[in-house]
This record gives structure tokens, sequence and C-alpha cells, in this order.
């Protein structure tokens, strides 16, 4: 796929009271395949510049995301509005299973690109690990 996107990814989390935000801008690849729409963009290893591992998010015609993430702690993320999930999450220092409940999706995407806004919470063990937010807008370059 060819990155002729430019993509914001803004991520918030709250820990035990504790607000966090990562934001991030990049190259994307954004296509509709059969109905359903992908986003894709390359992101680098902080600890390592040079290797890089490819996220791809996948929007469903059934307002589904699933974040499908590369590299060492590569996850496969389904966010279903009202939906609890379990979630494989791999470290370098093992994997953990997360329950993933998804408070709400909020999809504003034509083919010229968009906006989408998900929150939903974690819990690891039924107790809640963090609240997040996560903001992807899309744009032709």
């Amino acid at each position: 796929m060819e990155e002729k996107y430019t993509l914001s990814v803004c991520g918030k989390q709250t820990v035990n009271g504790s607000d966090d935000k990562v934001e991030l801008q990049t190259s994307a690849a954004y296509v509709l395949k059969n109905g359903t729409r992908y986003i894709s963009y390359k992101e680098y290893d902080p600890n390592s510049p040079k290797q890089h591992y490819r996220t791809t998010v996948k929007i469903d015609p059934d307002n589904i995301v699933t974040v499908i993430k590369g590299g060492e702690e590569n996850h496969h993320l389904i966010l279903e509005k009202g939906q609890r999930h379990k979630c494989e999450y791999n470290t370098p220092y093992g994997s953990l299973t997360l329950g993933v409940y998804t408070e709400d999706v909020d999809i504003r995407l034509d083919d010229q690109g968009g906006e989408v806004t998900v929150r939903y919470s974690i819990d690891i063990e039924s107790e809640l690990a963090s609240s997040n937010e996560l903001t992807l807008k899309i744009k032709e370059a």
C-alpha cells in the first residue's frame, strides 16, 4: 500500500488518576476494500530507531475497530461499542491477557479521510488498569 495520507494519532490514558498523552504524526496508507477501511502506518522502536513495525487499523462496516500492531509488543485489539473482548498483549517479558471494554466508537470517515475516536478501558484479571481514548485523523497528504 502506498502511503499517500497524513495520519495524526492521539492516545490518552488514565491510570490511577494520573493522565498521560502520546501524539504521533506520520505518513499512512488508507484504502477501502470490500466495505472495510484500512489505515496502515509504520511505527519506529524508540529504543532502536532503525527498527520499525507496521500498525494496521481496520474499520469494518459494523463499526468494529481492530488495531493490529506488529513488533516485539504485538497485539490484536478489538474495539466494539458495548462489548468486552480479550486481547493477547506480547511484551519482551512475556504475554498478558487483557480485557478490553469499549465504551464508545465514533467513526466519521469517507474516501478522502476523516476521524475515528474510540474510548475504552483495559482490565487485568477484571481489575481496571486504565481508561483510554484513541483518536485517529487521516487526510490526503
